[in-house]
């Protein structure tokens, strides 16, 4: 099955502008099949986990969170995002933290030493990145909206052929069987199993 999806969203359980519930009803509106909730680690509510589960939409909805970790560097964002037994953890927008990609790798094996990074965000708020699209990060490289706001969502994402099963949809993205996906632009690359 052809599948859409975003895996990098704010909502009111952290700095995003839209509940659990608008944010899925807006995807759902843009025809997406999957979503992932990621709020930030340091300013989540306490009722986070609760209220994702009271979400009413036919997507697949992943429960998730954008850790905040430690490097030579400085603070970096890492996506955890949960599936029935597969995690996905994607090393988020390098390009916010104006990194080169030396500065982008020393950053990622910081962070290996704690948890296995299996992508890389290729995207800054939903537009490319191109100097992180580069085989020297050898990763798959994912395309995110990083939304905040109804303006913020579908502006980019991934597309994929898959069972509509949470753990495979995380095993395409680990695999690098996904493509990445713009608004107005055609998708970057199709790789299919």
């Amino acid at each position: 099955m052809h599948l859409k999806g975003q895996i990098h969203i704010h909502t009111t359980s952290s700095d995003g502008r839209l509940t659990h519930q608008q944010v899925a009803d807006t995807y759902s509106g843009l025809g997406f099949d999957f979503i992932a909730y990621t709020d930030h680690d340091h300013l989540l509510k306490s009722n986070y986990r609760d209220s994702i589960k009271t979400v009413k939409t036919r997507m697949i909805v992943f429960s998730g969170i954008e850790l905040t970790i430690s490097t030579r560097w400085g603070y970096v964002h890492v996506s955890r995002i949960e599936g029935d037994k597969e995690i996905l953890h994607t090393f988020n927008h390098p390009g916010e933290n104006n990194f080169s990609i030396n500065h982008t790798l020393e950053a990622i094996e910081d962070v290996s030493r704690g948890l296995k990074i299996d992508a890389v965000e290729i995207t800054h708020h939903g537009f490319l990145t191109r100097e992180y699209d580069t085989e020297e990060i050898p990763y798959p490289k994912v395309a995110t909206d990083d939304s905040h706001s109804v303006l913020g969502c579908g502006r980019a994402w991934i597309e994929l052929d898959s069972t509509k099963k949470k753990d495979s949809i995380i095993k395409a993205i680990k695999n690098g069987d996904f493509a990445c996906c713009y608004v107005k632009t055609p998708a970057k690359k199709m790789v299919i199993a």
